[in-house]
């Protein structure tokens, strides 16, 4: 159930086991990979194999075979893609309930006609108190709540004003490339290549950077939210699936706006 349920990790679960003193007959902790093949057995649901095929057995089975198939897909990850994979939000959150730090975790629910449909949850990573039960926020809804706090974060103009200019410089050059592909034999007009300018200072421009803000984290790759998420000063408390904003730091240098 802990698997099922809490979504612990084959590492979650033998910490645990090695907490209450659960050792195998011969008087060892379990391995990491014993603990894995237990969790993939299906044996503890009434089925048994034998030679290449399956078989109900005729004892009462320990789980059920929904809990079984909950429990597989929990273990589901791509492999050798796990250490390569950004959680832009966990920097950002601790867990209202345990004070600990909030980890991720990518899922996989089975389809209907078969694959896997790939989600991100965020969760209490349990290190301080491993029975936390915090419950799992989805990534998407924890964007949602977080660009309903934009008004109200602390942020480092300065900061997301040079991340917003560089993004103003990629973009020119981007309509510079497609610009001279499509006028290939043709005479440019200026008109025909306009760029972005910035002529303002970070000061008087605080909207447009929190409007750049609303526009990365909804649209932005992981890559792009760790580097605009660098200049969010604001700390939030993840409690039952709700992003509580904490009190406001106070820096003579950081505009909060209120509007």
């Amino acid at each position: 159930m802990k698997v099922a349920n809490k979504g612990y990790s084959g590492r979650m679960i033998r910490k645990w086991l090695r907490q209450i003193n659960f050792k195998t007959k011969n008087d060892k902790f379990l391995s990491l990979g014993r603990i894995y093949a237990t969790l993939k057995n299906p044996f503890y649901y009434g089925r048994f194999k034998f030679g290449n095929k399956f078989y109900k057995g005729t004892y009462e089975p320990i789980i059920t075979k929904q809990i079984f198939d909950k429990v597989q897909v929990q273990l589901q990850v791509a492999p050798r893609q796990w250490n390569k994979q950004m959680f832009p939000f966990k920097k950002i959150c601790k867990c209202a309930t345990c004070g600990g730090s909030v980890t991720a975790e990518i899922k996989y629910r089975h389809l209907k006609l078969g694959g896997f449909n790939e989600h991100i949850y965020y969760h209490c990573n349990r290190i301080k108190d491993l029975e936390c039960n915090e419950p799992y926020i989805t990534e998407t809804e924890l964007i949602k709540q977080l660009i309903g706090y934009i008004p109200l974060l602390e942020l480092n103009n300065e900061y997301l004003w040079n991340e917003f200019k560089e993004e103003i410089k990629r973009f020119n050059h981007l309509t510079n490339i497609i610009t001279k592909n499509k006028a290939d034999n043709a005479e440019l007009t200026p008109n025909r290549r306009k760029k972005v300018e910035i002529v303002s200072s970070a000061i008087s421009n605080e909207k447009l950077i929190r409007d750049y803000l609303h526009h990365i984290l909804l649209y932005g790759t992981p890559d792009e939210r760790i580097r605009i998420l660098g200049g969010v000063l604001s700390k939030f408390e993840l409690s039952q699936r709700k992003l509580e904003l904490k009190t406001a730091m106070k820096d003579k240098n950081i505009i909060l706006s209120s509007n």
